[in-house]
C-alpha cells in the first residue's frame, strides 16, 4: 500500500511555484492585461486581414483569378460585359438600320436574342487562359495604381482619369467580345470606377491607419500577454492556459464576424436575388485569408490548452509527466525528434494558410518548441532521475 499512497500523494501534490496566491491588485492587473490583449488581438487580426488581402497586389490579383474561376461570378461578369457592349454601341439601332424597312420592327427582338447568345459566348471567352490573363492583368494594374494614389506617389504613366478616378479597365475583354459579334464598343465600355476623387482623402487616412495598426497592435498584444505572464509569478501556467483560451475564442469570433458581416454587406450592396450567389462567392473568396487566420488562432489555442493541461496538476497529467521523465532525462532527443516530425507533417499538410506562410510556420514552430522546452524543464525538476524509475 505504501507505493500506492506515495503515488497518490505525488499526484495530488501541487506543482512547485503554483501555490502562492496572487494579491488582489496583481490578480486584477494580470486578468485586465489578458482581456485587453485578447480584444486587441481581435482588432489586430482584422487589420492584418485587410492589409494582406486588400493592400497586397499579389493577394488581390490571386483573389481576382479565383473569382473569375467561379461560375456565379463569371456569369455576372459576362452579363456586365455584354450590357456594356450592347448599351454603349446601341445595338438595336444598328440592327434596325441593317434590316429592310418592313422588318425594322424586329430589331429589338433580334438584339435581345443576340444579347442572350453573347452572354453565353462571353462566359466561354472568360474561361479561356487568354481572357483570364487579361482579367488578372487589369486587376493588377488597377490595384497598383490604387495603392500608388493612396500613398501619394507620382504614378507617372499610370495616372488616374481626368476626373481623378481610379478605374478597373476591362475594355480589352469588351473589345474581344465585340470582335466576336462585329459590334463596335463605346470607348468607355468596360471601365469600372474603383475610387472617386472625393473619396481619396478618407481612403488615404484609412490606409495609414491599417498599415500602422496592423504592426502596432500585434506588437502590443504580444507585449501585454508577456507582461501578464511575467506578473503572474506562481500562477503562470494558469495565465498561459487563459492566453491559449483567448486565442481559441478570438479565432471563433473571427469566423462569426466573417459570416455575419458577409450577410450584412451583401444584403446592403446587392438588392437582386439573382446576383446574391455571386456576391456570396466573392465574399467567401475575399475573406479566405480571414478564415485562415481564424483557423490558425484556433489551432494555436487548442495546442496551448493541451500543453497547459499536460503541465497541470491533474492525475493524468502528472502520470504522463512521470512516464516521460526518464526519456526527457536521458534521451531528450527522441522527444524533440518526435515533435519535429509532427511539426513537419503539419507543415506538409498545410491545414491553414498560416501553416503555408513563413510567419505562421515560425510562430507555430516557436510556440511548439518553447512549450516542449518548458515541459522538459518542469518534468525533470519534478521527477529527478533517481525518482523517475518505474515501480516494479
Amino acid at each position: 500500500m505504501a507505493p500506492m499512497a506515495s503515488g497518490a500523494q505525488a499526484s495530488a501534490a501541487p506543482i512547485r511555484g503554483e501555490s502562492a496566491p496572487l494579491t488582489r491588485r496583481r490578480a486584477i492587473a494580470v486578468w485586465t492585461l489578458v482581456v485587453v490583449a485578447s480584444i486587441l488581438m481581435l482588432f489586430a487580426s482584422l487589420t492584418i486581414w485587410v492589409k494582406r488581402q486588400a493592400l497586397d497586389t499579389n493577394a488581390w490579383t490571386n483573389a481576382s483569378g479565383q473569382m473569375l474561376a467561379n461560375d456565379e461570378i463569371r456569369g455576372q461578369l459576362s452579363l456586365y460585359l455584354v450590357d456594356s457592349l450592347f448599351n454603349g454601341a446601341d445595338a438595336t439601332a444598328k440592327i434596325q438600320q441593317a434590316l429592310p424597312p418592313n422588318r425594322a420592327a424586329l430589331a429589338p427582338v433580334i438584339a435581345g436574342a443576340l444579347q442572350n447568345v453573347a452572354v453565353q459566348a462571353a462566359d466561354r471567352i472568360l474561361e479561356t487562359p487568354q481572357a483570364q490573363a487579361l482579367w488578372e492583368e487589369a486587376n493588377r494594374r488597377a490595384h497598383t495604381r490604387l495603392i500608388q494614389v493612396l500613398e501619394g506617389k507620382d504614378t507617372g504613366a499610370v495616372q488616374t482619369t481626368p476626373k481623378g478616378e481610379v478605374v478597373l479597365d476591362l475594355s480589352p475583354l469588351v473589345q474581344r467580345l465585340s470582335g466576336r459579334f462585329g459590334i463596335q464598343a463605346a470607348p468607355d465600355a468596360g471601365r469600372i470606377t474603383i475610387l472617386q476623387s472625393g473619396q481619396l482623402k478618407n481612403a488615404q487616412r484609412a490606409l495609414k491607419v491599417i498599415k500602422v495598426g496592423s504592426v502596432f497592435l500585434l506588437l502590443l498584444v504580444l507585449v501585454l500577454y508577456g507582461i501578464a505572464i511575467y506578473l503572474a509569478h506562481g500562477h503562470r501556467r494558469r495565465i498561459l492556459r487563459a492566453t491559449a483560451a483567448s486565442f481559441l475564442l478570438v479565432g471563433v469570433l473571427l469566423l462569426v464576424i466573417q459570416r455575419v458581416t458577409g450577410g450584412f454587406v451583401i444584403g446592403s450592396l446587392i438588392k437582386t436575388d439573382a446576383v446574391r450567389p455571386a456576391g456570396n462567392a466573392a465574399w467567401g473568396i475575399g475573406t479566405e485569408l480571414l478564415k485562415s487566420l481564424a483557423y490558425a488562432l484556433i489551432l494555436y489555442g487548442v495546442a496551448g490548452l493541451i500543453g497547459a493541461w499536460l503541465a497541470g496538476p491533474t492525475r493524468l497529467a502528472v502520470g504522463a509527466r512521470r512516464r516521460l521523465a526518464p526519456v526527457l532525462e536521458d534521451q531528450v532527443w527522441i522527444v524533440y525528434g518526435a515533435v519535429a516530425l509532427l511539426f513537419l507533417l503539419v507543415i506538409a499538410w498545410g491545414p491553414t494558410r498560416a501553416t503555408r506562410e513563413w510567419w505562421g510556420i515560425l510562430l507555430l514552430g516557436g510556440l511548439l518548441f518553447f512549450g516542449v522546452a518548458m515541459l522538459h524543464r518542469q518534468t525533470v525538476r519534478e521527477f529527478p532521475a533517481q525518482k523517475a524509475r518505474p515501480a516494479a
